[in-house]
């Protein structure tokens, strides 16, 4: 398909992530090294960043946006895909560990989604599937900034290289479509050294590629670590992620006392807190979290404490918990915790 036509995105709004926002500081060393490798000397870069170091610590979203779009304003387009190229299991911090103790890509991919948040706050990921093709979705935080498009791209090549690398062969037979548009010589390459049919101008960053890519083996895979790892994820995200206060916290509350005696609604926990609808949905935009993804944390985190602490079935497990049968429960546990309600019982409960 041949690409849409370049768009000038100079004097786009910028967008304005908030001041916790933060990339994990081997992601970006990862970026440091590829705009070096890409000419910059350090003394620029330095310049770029200010009074801000890559060091040990987490490096700031709107730094690392400053330092993306300094790199591609002196190496040109096609960066955001070469940055992706550079990347390694351990750019990932805890979770690239992680993802070389799981025995198949499915599972790998599992875990990029529970703890995506520990790599970084710039996105978010997802996946869904739809008969013998699975559609990975990543939705762009940043995408009213300058630098989105380069960031898109190494958010994909980078997943496209760490999967490879861990099952040791190429991705092939896939679709990829990005929401920004690009000139057609970065089009040109980028389809050739993904091997994908490539659409530009899409309604969302996203991938498609056959489901039988996620029984993929993962050679190395240290099943009897992964229990560990996991566990040493949750702790990670529970430090990064405090105790919650304010409509986050009340709206939690309303949940979980409401689980187990059918749907949770939107307009049922907005009613407990004498609120409208659309005024929660404010609320909770305001505070950075969608209703969605409030509801599935809660059920996640009550699964995991039922499972481990409760001989109650995993039956019901899943029907207190509101799901409608069984597999529905098993298929939303295995995407939160990377492995089936019943493994997870066993890891925890030897």
């Amino acid at each position: 398909m041949a690409p849409m036509p370049s768009i000038d995105c100079s004097d786009a709004p910028r967008a304005t992530p908030t001041a916790t926002a933060r990339v994990v500081a081997p992601y970006a060393h990862t970026l440091w090294d590829a705009a070096l490798g890409a000419g910059l000397d350090e003394a620029q870069l330095q310049a770029t960043l200010g009074r801000v170091a890559i060091g040990d610590d987490d490096l700031p979203v709107t730094t690392y946006l400053t330092l993306l779009q300094a790199a591609c304003a002196h190496a040109g387009p096609r960066f955001g895909w070469h940055l992706g190229q550079c990347v390694k299991p351990t750019s990932y911090g805890v979770n690239g560990i992680l993802l070389l103790a799981c025995p198949t890509l499915g599972e790998a991919l599992q875990q990029v989604l529970r703890f995506e948040s520990l790599v970084h706050d710039l996105g978010r990921s997802s996946f869904s599937r739809e008969g013998d093709r699975v559609v990975y979705a990543w939705r762009n935080d940043c995408a009213d900034h300058r630098a989105a498009g380069a960031l898109a791209l190494s958010v994909f090549a980078g997943i496209q290289t760490c999967a490879q690398w861990l099952v040791g062969k190429p991705l092939g037979d896939f679709e990829m479509a990005f929401a920004h548009c690009t000139d057609a010589a970065t089009a040109a390459h980028i389809a050739q050294s993904s091997g994908a049919q490539v659409r530009w101008g899409a309604s969302e960053n996203r991938a498609i590629f056959p489901a039988s890519v996620l029984d993929w083996p993962i050679p190395q895979a240290n099943k009897a670590l992964l229990p560990l790892l996991q566990q040493h994820a949750e702790a990670l995200l529970l430090a990064r992620y405090p105790q919650e206060v304010g409509i986050v916290a009340q709206v939690r509350q309303s949940m979980s006392a409401r689980l187990g005696r059918g749907p949770v609604r939107l307009a049922d926990v907005a009613s407990d807190l004498h609120l409208s609808t659309r005024s929660l949905q404010r609320h909770l935009a305001q505070a950075g979290v969608a209703y969605q993804t409030l509801l599935d944390s809660s059920r996640h985190a009550l699964a995991r404490h039922y499972l481990s602490s409760t001989a109650m079935s995993v039956a019901e497990v899943g029907y207190l918990l509101g799901f409608q049968d069984t597999p529905a429960f098993h298929h939303a546990f295995k995407s939160w915790q990377g492995q089936g309600p019943g493994q997870y019982r066993a890891s925890v409960c030897p």
